[in-house]
């Protein structure tokens, strides 16, 4: 039995949900890019397992999303990136999504939800 992949975030004014296991079907028609490790590490931290992360496999790339035009999220790739920060691996690829590309991925997508929610995470 497969468990499906989903990502969240949210506050007091509600959650975004995205479907990473429908996101990862469609994940070829995306775009890479090479990524800072230390700085996505800063701007994302970790709370997973570590002894988990060090058994992922770091040339699959994460998943990052710009939720708008000056604030992105890590959505897929926690574990891989806490890895490549312990092994002092500087840089690290992700497929990097834009609000056009990855809001078709969000799960019942309501704009105002997403607006004041995504609002928290720009800096």
């Amino acid at each position: 039995m497969s468990m499906e992949q989903k990502y969240q975030i949210g506050n007091e004014h509600g959650s975004v949900l995205w479907d990473i296991e429908k996101l990862l079907n469609d994940i070829g028609k995306f775009r890479t890019r090479e990524f800072d490790v230390e700085f996505l590490a800063l701007n994302n931290p970790f709370r997973g397992n570590e002894e988990y992360a060090m058994k992922t496999d770091i040339t699959k790339p994460l998943i990052i999303v710009a939720l708008t035009e000056n604030a992105d999220k890590l959505i897929d790739g926690n574990h891989r990136l806490q890895k490549a920060l312990k092994l002092g691996i500087p840089k690290i690829t992700a497929y990097y999504l834009s609000f056009e590309e990855h809001h078709n991925y969000i799960v019942n997508y309501d704009e105002q939800t997403y607006c004041e929610v995504v609002r928290h995470f720009e800096k």
